[in-house]
Parts: structure tokens; sequence; C-alpha cells
């Protein structure tokens, strides 16, 4: 018997054309083989290449309800998927982050049997291969977050409904979820898997780093600590500089007048700025995006597909095409 929850399933597709196709009709097989009622929910960040085009090709193999939301300029994963986000209506909400689908989607409906059956609200699964910019990346976070986690990375997630609602509602406008649902406080458990297939790791790009700065900036003391480190290095060089103009008043003979006053006034003072500028410049930094209030996202046009087909003809349909 089918579960009778109306699941979503929200996908981050940006220049896929060779996996869409393939991730859509293996998802769908597996959300209609388990569920009653589920929904996809895919988010073209602005694809410059066939993506949306297979998209709309294999909309006719789909059975479940599915909308495709372009976005109007690239805007990166993570404000891309709370475009999914806020679309999705579905009790339990899976956010995949990459149509290069490295698992089999079997995995899903292992994740939605840990949830109901033993009470959490998150559901996060890692085949655990990272690449080593990842894994720096997560350590110093973890160590340096006020959090209290240990963050890392995720290839698919299942929240519930108020875990999902939770992290919408909080007013961070730094949208780096998996640092929200930790800030939620509902139970997490992550499920380890073999990877079906070794995928590459993300080339470091202006929007990786970009999101790194963001979380470490926004759940983290980094910012603070990197200001104080910097100010105590000046700090000390301030005082050697003193320091060394002490010692030239002392026994240099034939030191300019007025040149001793003068160093040590200007390497305290630039100790001073710079331990003010330090932590005034982050603080201003966070204050003025809080302000803007920007929107996270621009849709460029929504399109919604409602089922057109009986499970027993779309069945047919597909086994024809296996046996041409």
């Amino acid at each position: 018997m089918k579960e009778q929850v109306f699941v979503s399933v929200v996908l981050y597709a940006y220049n896929n054309e060779r996996d869409v196709e393939t991730a859509l009709v293996q998802i769908d097989n597996t959300m209609m083989n388990y569920f009653k009622n589920y929904e996809l929910i895919l988010v073209n960040d602005f694809s410059s290449d066939g993506t949306l085009e297979n998209m709309h090709n294999v909309i006719k193999d789909i059975y479940g309800d599915t909308t495709i939301i372009n976005l109007s300029r690239k805007h990166g994963v993570e404000h891309a998927m709370m475009a999914g986000l806020n679309k999705s209506m579905g009790d339990f909400v899976f956010e995949i982050e990459s149509l290069s689908i490295d698992f089999d989607t079997e995995l899903l409906y292992e994740m939605f049997k840990t949830a109901t059956s033993k009470g959490f609200d998150i559901v996060v699964a890692s085949s655990g291969e990272a690449g080593w910019k990842s894994r720096a990346f997560y350590k110093l976070l973890n160590k340096l977050s006020y959090l209290n986690v240990s963050l890392s990375t995720e290839t698919v997630r299942l929240v519930t409904r108020r875990a999902l609602n939770s992290m919408q509602n909080l007013k961070e406008r730094v949208r780096y979820r998996k640092a929200l649902y930790e800030l939620t406080g509902y139970s997490k458990t992550l499920i380890q898997y073999e990877a079906l297939n070794k995928k590459k790791s993300r080339a470091v790009n202006r929007e990786n780093i970009t999101l790194a700065i963001d979380a470490l900036v926004s759940f983290s003391h980094f910012g603070l600590r990197a200001a104080h480190l910097l100010t105590f290095v000046f700090f000390v060089f301030s005082l050697f500089m003193g320091g060394y103009a002490f010692y030239n008043y002392l026994f240099n003979q034939s030191l300019v007048e007025g040149w001793t006053t003068l160093m040590i006034l200007i390497s305290l003072g630039f100790a001073g700025l710079f331990f003010i500028g330090g932590i005034i410049g982050e603080y201003t930094s966070r204050i003025l995006i809080e302000i803007q209030n920007r929107p996270f996202y621009s849709t460029k046009s929504v399109e919604m597909y409602k089922e057109k087909k009986t499970r027993l003809e779309l069945v047919q349909d597909r086994d024809n095409v296996s046996n041409h």
C-alpha cells in the first residue's frame, strides 16, 4: 500500500541538459511506486544550454504534478532552492541540489521511512566523498561556529513541513539552509550510502567563495576573530615601532627632533584605527544586508503541468519505449 502523505521533491537545475531526463524519470518512478500523491518542482537557474528544452521533453513521461520555475537570472543554489521550497506544498519535502545523482533513488524512500519510524524531522544522506576543499571549509566552520554543530557535505535532504516552515520563518537574510535548519532545533540524522559513480568535485568559483564567506561571517565568529587577529598583529607591530622610536631617542644622537613623538603617535593611532575599523566594518556589512530587505529571488515564469495519464497508461508507455 502506498504512503498517503503528500510529498514534494524540489530539484535544482543549472546547465544539466545531459542529466535532467534520466534523473527526473528515475525520481518520478520511485515517487510513483511509494507515494499516492506527490509533486516535482524543478528550479531552472537561468540555464544557458538545453536544460529547459529537455525538461519540456520529459514532462510527457512524468506521472506526478510537475512545476518548472524559471528564474530571471543566475541566483545560485541557495536562493534558487528557496524559490522551489516556497512553492512546495508537501507534508515532507525532499531537497536535491544536483541532477547528477550518484545514488539509487530507492534511497529517497529509505529516508522517508527513517523520518516517520524514528521521529526525525530532518534526514540527510551523503556518500562521504567530499573533496579536500569542502572538508577544509566545514572543519573551519564547525570549529568557529557558535551553533555547536557538525556540518558536512549533504547530497539530498528530507525535511518535514514543520521543520521547513520554521526555517523559512527565520529572519536571516543569508539563506544558508544547512545552518538555518540547525537553528530550528529539530532532530536530525545522517544516512551514509555508497556512491554509484564517482562525481567530480565542484570547481572553486565566485558563487562558492561568496557562499563560504557568507556562511563563515553569519554563522560563526570568523569575521570578528579575523578582525581581532589582524588588530593584534598590527598592534604588536605598532608597539614594536614605539619601542624602536624610544630606542632611537635614547641612543641615537643624530635623531631628528620630533621624530620619536611622531612615530609613537602614528603607531598607536593606527593600532586603534585597525581595531575599531575591523569590528565596525563587519557589523556594518551585516546591518546593510538586513536593512536592504531585497527579495531572495526573481522569477521569470512558472510552468505547471498536471498529471494527464493514469498510472496504467504511463507504465504501458514506458514499457513500449523500453521495448523499442
